[in-house]
Formats: structure tokens, C-alpha cells, sequence
């Protein structure tokens, strides 16, 4: 009977270690990519779905592309060269490098950045990667291809109602830009509206006479403010659109932002800034101009007791009084602040002056560290004590030396 059992055993744990090892020559790792193509001077990392292997990593042509042991692979002249990543357990992995001709592309710039369709509908999407010189190699995606599936050349083609992202990227995936694409249902209604605005700067200030446009659902409309920085569309159709406030002088370059068009009426404050081009709903020269930044001259201060110091800042919009700017004091019995900003030292230690809107949506903090003015009562008590102590010491002195004396004389 022993035996038998032992023999069961010994056949279970047999087969267990047989199916462990056919599991584990199951799971073999994969590199991240088979097939990489860059540009001279470009880089591309690969990795291993399983990284608990030792690996090597060696290119068979390094005057193509070089590899060093963490993966990274580094594109140094047209070519063709073979990636080999030599596991620990005797495997070995390839992947092919294609370094092409010339530079790395800088930008990929398409025709448009919004499409509009219906389901079955078709569009072409335009991508040029620039410089053009022999970098031609472009490869487009979708974001979901259930809602707009899109082709090697870049047909689109509208599967069901819903949104999709369509994503150009030069082969090498060094540069890339995006398509937002919007499905509508057969009896998704459309309608036209007016959308008027007001362009203000980052003071607050209206932008007149400054040249603007709107594209996208197949429509471009330019447009230049007026005197009082006030624009006016007509028979806009619902939808995703972009709006460019363009640089001067120039009718092809400039700042943009997302515009959704999804009622009657739409009224729109646009702020631009030196950086960015923010639109919000509603033409109100109070949410345009309301406080936004506060930058502080100095962050950390340090004052005797009894002085005072005023608060040097600036804002943005800049045209922002004092009466919007809010100033407190984390302990005003070290350091009180007034409602101009002018801060008073009172007793030693350190507080904290916030400087910002009332809401508390913008904020900085100054930093206060008080200290006694002159040397203080303890500094006096140990002036005094220090005084003694000199005294007693040169009255021991003297009183010693006339001792000397003394002793010299009666001798």
C-alpha cells in the first residue's frame, strides 16, 4: 500500500514539473517592436513584455544604428542594420532597423483639424511632413476605428455615429498631429446659428482691428474685430470648431483654441496672452478682466520689530486695483498686514502674508521673519551681566598685583 501511494506521488509531481515547464516554454517574452524606422540622430528604446530576463543587446551593423544594454537604440547613417537581444536562456530576439535618408522630419501639418460626416460618408485627410525632402513616410490611426476607420493615404471612412481622433505621425514617430473627427446619426439635426465675441489681452484690454478666423465642419470664415474688439459671425453650423487669432502680419500663423458651436446664440470672451488663446462662454468684460496671476517681487523678507514694508506685485490682467487684491496674515501679532499691502513687524517670529483674490482661486505667500529690534531686554540683562563679570575680573586683578607689591616692600 505504501507503495502505491509513493508511486502516485512521484507520477503527480512528475507530471506537475512537466506541465510547469511546458508553461514557462509557453511564455516567451517579445520585444516591444520587430520593425523600427528613423532618421539619422534619432533614438528608439526597445523593451521586452517579460523583463525578470538578462539580456544583451547587439546591432550587426553599428556604423547604421548602435545599441547600448539598456535597449536604446541610436540611428547614425541610411541603412539597414539587425538588433539581436540575447536572453539568458539562450534565445535570441530580433528587430530590423531602417535608418532612412536625410534629417528627421520637424512637424506634420494636415489640411484640416476637424471633419464632420455621416454615416458612410467619406473625406480625405491631407498630411505633408515637412521638410518634404525624403521624408514622405506617414502613418495614420484612429483612435476608434468602429467610429471612423481611416486608410494608408488617409481616407476616412464614417462606421457610426460618435467621435474619433485621427493621428498622422511620420514613420519614425518622431513628429505627429491629430484630426478631430465627428460621426452624425442620419437624423441628427443641424442648424445654423450667429456667434458673436469680444477679444481681449491679458490686461483686460479690448484688441481692435486684429485678424482672426474659424474653421472647421468643411467651413473657414476669417474675420478682423472692430474698433471696440468685437467680432460677428453669421449662419455658423453646430459643431467642433477651431479659432486662430493670428499673428501680425501674418494670415497662416498664430494662437488657437477649441470652439464647440451646440446652441442658438453663442457668445464667446476670448483672452490672448503672449502663450495661449483662452475662450470662454459669454462676452463679459468682467470674467475677461478678473484676476488671473499674482507674482510677488520677493517671496521671503526679513524685518526688525517696529519697521514696515510694502508689497511690491504684479498681476495679470495689470490693470487690477488693490481693492481686488486680498492681503492677510497667518499670526498678526508678529506681522500685521493692511488692506493696501503694507506689512507692519510687531513681535519676534516668522509669519506668513497671502496675497490674492478673495475666493482664493489665486494666491502667492511672503514669508515674514521678525526679529527684536536693537539688542532687546535679554540682550541688555547679558550686557550687564557681562559688564559685572569684566569689573569683578579686573577688580581681582588689581587687588592681586597691590598685593604683590605689598609683599615686596615689607621684604
Amino acid at each position: 500500500m505504501f507503495k502505491r501511494i509513493s508511486a502516485f506521488i512521484c507520477l503527480m509531481v512528475i507530471c506537475m514539473t512537466a506541465a510547469f515547464c511546458v508553461n514557462a516554454e509557453g511564455i516567451s517574452p517579445e520585444l516591444s517592436k520587430e520593425i523600427v524606422n528613423l532618421f539619422p540622430g534619432q533614438a528608439f528604446r526597445l523593451t521586452l513584455t517579460d523583463n525578470q530576463y538578462d539580456k544583451i543587446f547587439t546591432s550587426s551593423d553599428t556604423s547604421v544604428a548602435s545599441v547600448n544594454s539598456d535597449g536604446l537604440i541610436f540611428a547614425k547613417n541610411a541603412g539597414v542594420t539587425e538588433i539581436t537581444c540575447r536572453l539568458s536562456t539562450a534565445k535570441e530576439l530580433k528587430c530590423t532597423v531602417n535608418v532612412r535618408e536625410g534629417s528627421s522630419p520637424s512637424e506634420v501639418r494636415l489640411n484640416t483639424q476637424l471633419i464632420t460626416l455621416k454615416n458612410g460618408e467619406k473625406a480625405v485627410l491631407e498630411a505633408q511632413i515637412l521638410p518634404t525632402a525624403g521624408r514622405g513616410y506617414k502613418v495614420f490611426s484612429s483612435s476608434d476605428e468602429t467610429v471612423a476607420r481611416v486608410d494608408e493615404n488617409g481616407n476616412i471612412t464614417a462606421k457610426k455615429s460618435g467621435s474619433a481622433v485621427i493621428t498622422v505621425e511620420s514613420e519614425s514617430t518622431a513628429v505627429s498631429a491629430s484630426c478631430f473627427v465627428r460621426v452624425l446619426d442620419e437624423n441628427e439635426n443641424s442648424f445654423t446659428t450667429d456667434v458673436t465675441g469680444v477679444l481681449y489681452n491679458a490686461a483686460g484690454e479690448k484688441l481692435a482691428n486684429t485678424q482672426a478666423g474659424i474653421t472647421g465642419e468643411g467651413m473657414d470664415k476669417q474675420f478682423t474685430t472692430n474698433e471696440d474688439g468685437q467680432f460677428r459671425l453669421t449662419d455658423v453650423v453646430k459643431g467642433e470648431y477651431i479659432l486662430t487669432v493670428y499673428s501680425a502680419g501674418s494670415s497662416s500663423e498664430g494662437l488657437s483654441s477649441g470652439v464647440t458651436i451646440s446652441s442658438e446664440n453663442v457668445k464667446l470672451s476670448c483672452i490672448l496672452t503672449d502663450k495661449a488663446l483662452c475662450v470662454m462662454y459669454g462676452s463679459n468684460i468682467n470674467t475677461a478682466a478678473q484676476l488671473r496671476e499674482i507674482k510677488l517681487s520677493q517671496t521671503e523678507i526679513s524685518l526688525d520689530s517696529g519697521k514696515h514694508y510694502d508689497i511690491i506685485y504684479n498681476s495679470v490682467p495689470g490693470n487690477i486695483s488693490d481693492k481686488e487684491v486680498h492681503f492677510s496674515s497667518s499670526d498678526p501679532t508678529i506681522a500685521q498686514v493692511d488692506s493696501s499691502g503694507r506689512i507692519t513687524a510687531l513681535d519676534e517670529g516668522n509669519a506668513v502674508i497671502t496675497v490674492g483674490s478673495d475666493d482664493g482661486r489665486v494666491s502667492e505667500k511672503l514669508t515674514v521673519h521678525v526679529t527684536r529690534y536693537g539688542i532687546g531686554m535679554f540682550g541688555v540683562t547679558i550686557l550687564i551681566m557681562l559688564t559685572l563679570v569684566i569689573v569683578l575680573i579686573i577688580t581681582v586683578y588689581i587687588y592681586l598685583r597691590d598685593g604683590k607689591k605689598t609683599k615686596k616692600k615689607t621684604h
